[in-house]
């Protein structure tokens, strides 16, 4: 690792105050640390791996305090990586000068997935990174491990006690409607006989756990943490009040879900543009409602359903300026760089069949097409000017987070008499559109677009590319 590196990681954890998900610092001048077997164990199972950086102290504020014996050091961590662990472990070691003291690198790299749970040997404990610390593993979080080193199948497990009674009708005759008119071979079989081959039901007349899922009445039944707990805390931005909490659960089967907590979303989140004189609310929402469509859908079809994950609920969380959800299980077949890149595998694959042939809303299906959700949320935050989601692969979960940015008011010079000449300004730096407007200068929707219409009558403005919102850019027009 370059020296420049080295630094800059030592700047973000001094201006974080803390470790954090990728990096590890641990003072070492007395000795090896020992507590750096469990950060080993949990970069190991956690996706990415994660550095160590041996002579760095958390304690004294990130203070460059150098090694023992570098080589020492260097020699302990790679007789570790191939002794003191469940399996070997791949670490790549490096010295680096710091400040003029000694630091060491430890690089782990990510086992692979049939040997995690990586276990340190001593205590026959697993951990795995989580935000800035190791955690260890429960039992039923390395049972998840251990499963996921096959092909999943749990959404084709049938549900005891389930059967035809368990279909919710109105859903049950889209799906067979909708089948039929996409496959000719479909369409000429008996409906039971459809039921089976594209599995919904067992042949023994249970539904499977997909069936159920997707097209039950009522799947919390069988699978009561099936669900989404969400959650909205907002201190009010703009007022003395603090908001609520306003906690609510969603169950039913996956459609009706999707529907209800996007509806949730959109009446528990604020319009992004605001006037920055009176808070007047403007016209688009901080959080589009298409982009939390697909992340819902993504986090109900692809969550984990191995038993040792169904204690768990789905969580989704608006807080000042983020929406999170976050489902059990982390990615399946794909890194997190690879996600929305190339043609990912699908955890739960008859699930996913099943859900592009049933409508959630407005006819739309559940899944549109498989491969295509993150490609459109990315699209739709860039259509607004948001920024790119984060995305968090922690192994045996994985959380989706879409932001905002506060709208940074526009300065105005003191001539300034009125809105037309605040987006006049604005457009003389750069040909921007309505939206990029309204974010730059702090004015609402309405403001913006009255001010370019009367500009435009003015012949002060001009339509600078394309000819339609939202992608209309505006320029200014100098005078003669």
């Amino acid at each position: 690792m370059m020296h420049d590196q080295i630094l800059e990681i030592i700047r973000t954890l001094r201006v974080e105050k803390s470790d954090n998900r990728q990096y590890e610092a641990k003072a070492a001048v007395a000795g090896f640390p020992q507590t750096a077997l469990r950060s080993i164990s949990a970069f190991a199972n956690t996706p990415g791996g994660g550095i160590l950086i041996f002579g760095v102290d958390e304690n004294q504020g990130f203070t460059v305090t150098g090694v023992y014996d570098s080589r020492n050091c260097q020699q302990t961590l790679a007789n570790y990586a191939n002794k003191e662990f469940s399996s070997p472990i791949s670490i790549i070691t490096d010295l680096v000068a710091v400040e003029g003291k000694p630091v060491v690198i430890g690089k782990v790299l990510e086992a692979d997935k049939f040997a995690k749970p990586i276990k340190v040997r001593k205590t026959g404990k697993a951990y795995i990174r989580l935000f800035d610390s190791d955690f260890e593993l429960s039992e039923l979080e390395e049972q998840r491990f251990i499963t996921e080193r096959g092909v999943s199948k749990f959404d084709e497990a049938p549900v005891p006690g389930s059967g035809l009674k368990d279909l919710n009708a109105k859903l049950l005759e889209a799906y067979i409607s909708n089948r039929g008119r996409a496959s000719t071979v479909i369409a000429d079989m008996a409906r039971e006989e459809i039921l089976v081959r594209t599995g919904i039901v067992t042949e023994s007349g249970e539904l499977t756990t997909a069936g159920l899922l997707a097209l039950g009445i009522y799947p919390q039944q069988y699978l009561p943490n099936y669900s989404i707990q969400a959650s909205v805390r907002k201190s009010a931005k703009y007022s003395a009040a603090v908001r609520a909490i306003n906690a609510k659960t969603f169950d039913g089967p996956i459609p009706v879900m999707l529907k209800n907590v996007v509806k949730w979303v959109d009446e528990n989140s604020d319009d992004l543009i605001m006037d920055i004189e009176d808070w007047k609310v403007g016209e688009v929402k901080e959080y589009p409602l298409r982009a939390v469509r697909e992340l819902v859908a993504n986090a109900l079809i692809h969550r984990d359903l191995n038993p040792a994950s169904m204690t768990q609920n789905i969580s989704l969380a608006i807080e000042d300026g983020r929406l999170s959800i976050s489902n059990p299980g982390g990615l399946y077949g794909i890194s997190l760089g690879e996600l929305g890149q190339t043609a990912s595998s699908t955890r739960n694959a008859r699930l996913a069949e099943i859900c592009q042939y049933i409508p959630a809303d407005d006819d739309a299906k559940v899944v549109e097409r498989l491969g295509t959700g993150i490609p459109k949320i990315y699209s739709e935050l860039e259509k607004y000017g948001l920024p790119d989601p984060l995305f968090f692969d922690g192994g045996i979960y994985f959380t989706a987070i879409l932001r905002h940015a506060e709208p940074e008011p526009w300065p105005k010079p003191a001539k300034m008499r009125n809105n037309r000449d605040i987006v006049i300004s604005a457009i003389s730096e750069a040909h921007l559109t309505k939206t990029e407007i309204a974010r730059k200068t702090g004015l609402t929707s309405s403001q913006v677009r009255y001010a370019l219409q009367k500009l435009i009558e003015e012949k002060r403005a001009v339509k600078a590319a394309k000819n339609g919102d939202p992608g209309t850019k505006y320029a200014a027009i100098s005078p003669d």
